[in-house]
């Protein structure tokens, strides 16, 4: 996956770089920004093995592999344990006859696993935030780019 961006600040082999967000991001709001007001974004940390300067816009790419690893994590895990939970609860409660609807009770149970799951996504990403296997790095440097082109195809 390609993104642009523009260095903020570099150090030894890193630099941290403004992204700016593709137009199928803008409202999804993991970045924390909701409106699609000002395309600024999200600044990462990235590998900078081109040695770009501080001010240059850059080409950024990521391991496709990676990128869909890193989204099943987030998304489709806590999703099947949040389905998981639910039926082991409806299976437990018709195992051990607990007498009502149980239905409430399954999903309280599919959201107590999901967010056990949550809990140890987020230690796992504690653990791999600076391995540079999951980081993008800068692949090149752009040097007619023009402001407010999309990020998609710079000119």
């Amino acid at each position: 996956m390609e993104q642009y961006g523009l260095i903020t600040e570099t150090k030894d082999e890193t630099a941290t770089v403004a992204l700016q967000r593709h137009q199928a991001c803008e409202k999804c709001g993991r970045c924390g920004i909701l409106s699609g007001a000002g395309k600024s974004d999200a600044e990462i940390e990235v590998l900078n093995p081109i040695r770009a300067e501080k001010g240059q816009r850059v080409l950024l790419e990521t391991e496709d592999r990676r990128m869909l690893f890193v989204s099943f994590m987030l998304y489709m895990v806590p999703l099947g344990g949040l389905i998981a939970g639910i039926f082991s609860w409806l299976a437990l409660s018709d195992y051990l006859g607990l007498a009502g609807n149980q239905e409430l009770n399954a999903v309280g149970a599919g959201l107590a696993v999901m967010a056990v799951i949550f809990f140890f996504i987020r230690s796992w990403d504690k653990r791999v935030k600076d391995n540079p296997k999951y980081k993008p790095v800068i692949t090149g440097v752009i040097e007619d780019w023009e402001a407010g082109v999309d990020c998609e195809t710079p000119e």
